[in-house]
């Protein structure tokens, strides 16, 4: 597991040297027509009336799920642990002040696993992750470097050990991550999701 105080001393050379930056903002698909981190063979399969997912609870891992990059596929368990809620003034920073006003930054925290398969390098744990709020979905939010607000326990960059480095999981490997999304200012956060795939329901957490 990654020492809190390492990440904080990269993300602090990282946001140093290359500036902070908002890149964009992705919706993250919550539906059963998107979803990247499932395999090209889960992705043709046929829908199925017992392919509908259950709300979990933060905390409780969901089904493995197979991730492929670089032509290697591994198996990584998702468990989405907590949501942490900024405020408004967090974008201020950015100097954006038209295209964040109403919005507000979350930090979702998981728990990732690798339990089989290939060895992968750079798996992408958090593509596929996404909240939502009573209002709609939110939206991943893409930096280059990190909010000053950006909580001491989130470990950015898919919790590498060290950046600029090959980053390859091995079974066994487990790391808790962490990642920004954007939602409107007033909205709560009720749900953590993971799409897994064209034809399954998305996997669900309630957020209380």
């Amino acid at each position: 597991m990654s020492n809190p105080r390492n990440q904080r001393r990269r993300r602090t050379h990282f946001s140093r040297h290359l500036g902070l930056m908002a890149v964009g903002v992705v919706t993250v698909c919550t539906t059963t027509a998107c979803g990247t981190g499932a395999t090209d063979a889960s992705k043709g399969a046929r829908p199925s009336a017992t392919q509908a997912a259950k709300t979990l609870k933060l905390g409780r891992p969901g089904p493995a799920q197979e991730i492929t990059r670089y032509k290697k596929t591994g198996k990584f368990v998702i468990t989405p642990t907590k949501v942490v809620e900024g405020k408004p003034k967090d974008l201020d920073e950015l100097d954006e002040p038209d295209k964040y006003a109403g919005k507000k930054v979350v930090w979702v925290y998981v728990n990732a696993k690798h339990v089989g398969g290939d060895a992968v390098k750079e798996p992408t744990v958090m593509s596929d992750v996404g909240v939502e709020t009573p209002t709609g979905p939110g939206t991943k939010f893409i930096l280059i470097g990190a909010l000053s607000s950006t909580p001491k326990d989130c470990n950015l960059f898919n919790g590498v050990k060290e950046l600029g480095t090959e980053d390859v999981w091995k079974k066994g490997e487990e790391r808790n991550v962490c990642d920004p999304y954007l939602i409107p200012a007033e909205a709560k956060v009720n749900k953590v999701t993971y799409s897994q795939g064209f034809y399954k329901e998305p996997l669900k957490w309630s957020v209380k």
